[in-house]
């Protein structure tokens, strides 16, 4: 499996492209519909997977599915999420349409690829993260020696403490693909949330 990624937008959100063979997953499509386009390639793009609602990691959602007719999946938790235009800045404030195809946790096989759906609330009610081929997309739950925030709409602290569990108990050679910032393997992020948030 091949991965693309790229930082896009204010927030600069990680956009992931998967690909195997001739298929491909767009994860957390935030920003430049045409950055997206590039990234994609010569690729069948099968579905956009959304991390969590927040407005940075799903700007370009209509853009992107609109222009390859694909279905984009977010846990419902998070839908009224791309409806609350009051709470984003300027440049990310539009209108959603896209209906998003309800996310459950468990395994998800789309095409060529097979994932693992963990829903991991706290940074917003919806997070899930995503793990495939040794690889974890975790979106705003856990980054590279930091933990998201939950003192926004629908997060929650102690929610986030408990997914924070969920994932200790995950297998430590996982590479973490976060929602901005750097890559990491899960060993050493279990050794820094123990320490300061567990």
């Amino acid at each position: 499996m091949e991965i693309i990624k790229r930082p896009l937008g204010l927030y600069k959100a990680n956009c992931y492209i998967l690909k195997k063979d001739n298929q491909s997953l767009i994860i957390d499509p935030g920003f430049h519909s045409q950055h997206i386009i590039e990234m994609v390639g010569d690729s069948t793009p099968l579905a956009v997977l959304l991390t969590h609602g927040h407005c940075d990691h799903v700007s370009a959602l209509d853009e992107i599915c609109e222009y390859y007719k694909i279905p984009a999946y977010l846990h419902e938790n998070d839908h009224e999420l791309l409806q609350l235009i009051r709470r984003r800045p300027s440049v990310y404030k539009k209108k959603m349409y896209t209906q998003c195809l309800p996310l459950v946790e468990g395994r998800l096989d789309i095409g060529l690829f097979h994932l693992q759906v963990y829903h991991t609330p706290g940074h917003s009610a919806g997070s899930v993260c995503y793990e495939t081929e040794g690889h974890l997309f975790t979106g705003d739950t856990i980054f590279k020696q930091n933990v998201g925030n939950s003192d926004n709409y629908n997060g929650n602290a102690e929610d986030l403490r408990n997914s924070l569990y969920k994932i200790l108990a995950l297998d430590d050679s996982l590479l973490v693909e976060p929602g901005h910032r750097d890559s990491t393997i899960l060993r050493d992020e279990k050794i820094f949330i123990m320490n300061f948030y567990i």
